[in-house]
């Protein structure tokens, strides 16, 4: 089955962080006679920013959700729901898992990353993902189970800005359930958020041990199974809930397509964040790399592509000149604490308290409202 054209087609695969500012401007694109077709698994993107506050009851599920297909669709577009399985870049076409095809005139993907299973986990041991960022709302329905059984044991595994924002909701969760529990974050370098200043290592690491978490930083496990997990030392961690927020690397599609990847499989891109392998595919978000650099796979990077690929989807049609793409050297992030505090920080400093989580709030509030329809 061929979805049906009307003109030049434009093709966004996937709808995440980087192509929301095409899908707001949808009715421009088909104004100027383009063809525009949306295809995602869902018709929601879960806003990454909000995610881990749905954890801690700082934010219901509704509240970080994006209406992508209705974004797409109020402005004359198309929506397609799927799987995308394949890349066929001599056809200019998507192939999806159900064999639906969607051809392209030109496309971008933004298929975001996800946390494989590894070896590390036994027949899935009840481990969660942090990735997709939906599995949060998991998160919180286990942990409410768990507190009503016993006091409940939980082991994050890793100790980057995901992994660190999941144990401190997670403990704000248990204070407000009024139950000890157990956290116990594990992460495998000698500090917690190791490209963050140090100020911030250790203001992260001072608050979670206040609250009680067990942190072990050096610190490799080799295996995961129900209700224990082991180290490389020999030492077991009881958990009751494994949450994985480590070993996170794009979708295996872009191997499997056979186009250009770098070692950890994300496409590789050059300065107008177009494909080395198809000069008619671009690309944005954590799924990509750029100039033969990942940049870290924080939403502000996403946002800021966003623009340059909305511009060069329609120069690449009208033969103008395309929009190069500038990373910016500094950036700033906050970290919801799941207390009504965040720890931000932007370059070389941090600071933590109310007026952090205060900026963080009314940013992610602004992002999400612009782009609900």
């Amino acid at each position: 089955m061929h979805v049906r054209r009307r003109g030049k087609r434009i093709v966004l695969a996937g709808g995440g962080h980087a192509h929301l500012y095409s899908l707001a401007r949808t009715g421009e694109l088909i104004r100027r006679g383009f063809d525009v077709t949306l295809v995602d698994r869902s018709p929601y993107l879960y806003y990454s920013g909000m995610a881990t506050g749905v954890i801690s009851g700082a934010y219901a599920p509704v509240e970080h959700r994006i209406h992508i297909r209705r974004l797409v669709e109020a402005g004359g577009g198309r929506f397609v729901e799927g799987q995308i399985a394949e890349i066929r870049t001599e056809d200019r076409e998507f192939v999806l898992e159900d064999g639906q095809t969607v051809p392209y005139d030109v496309a971008s993907v933004c298929l975001g990353s996800e946390v494989a299973w590894s070896g590390l986990v036994e027949n899935g041991a009840g481990a969660l993902r942090v990735k997709p960022v939906v599995n949060t709302l998991e998160i919180r329905r286990r942990l409410l189970a768990l507190g009503k059984e016993r006091l409940p044991r939980i082991l994050v595994v890793g100790g980057g800005a995901a992994g660190c924002e999941v144990a401190a909701n997670t403990l704000a969760l248990l204070g407000q359930l009024g139950i000890e529990g157990e956290l116990t974050i594990a992460q495998g370098g000698e500090s917690l958020l190791p490209d963050a200043p140090g100020r911030a290592q250790r203001e992260i690491l001072g608050f979670l041990r206040e609250r009680g978490a067990k942190v072990l930083t050096s610190t490799l496990l080799t295996r995961i199974g129900d209700g224990v997990a082991w180290t490389s030392d020999g030492h077991k961690i009881p958990c009751d809930l494994p949450v994985l927020a480590v070993g996170v690397s794009p979708p295996d599609i872009f191997r499997d397509s056979r186009l250009p990847t770098d070692d950890s499989g994300a496409l590789q891109l050059d300065r107008h964040l177009r494909s080395i392998g198809d000069e008619r595919l671009f690309g944005g978000g954590d799924c990509v790399s750029f100039r033969g650099k990942s940049l870290p796979r924080l939403g502000v990077f996403a946002v800021r592509q966003g623009p340059v690929i909305f511009h060069n989807l329609r120069a690449s049609l009208t033969g103008s000149p395309l929009h190069e793409y500038k990373p910016q050297k500094r950036y700033l992030y906050v970290l919801n604490l799941g207390d009504g505090t965040g720890l931000a920080v932007y370059g070389r400093f941090s600071w933590r308290g109310r007026l952090s989580w205060w900026l963080k709030h009314r940013i992610d509030e602004r992002f999400v409202s612009e782009h609900s329809r």
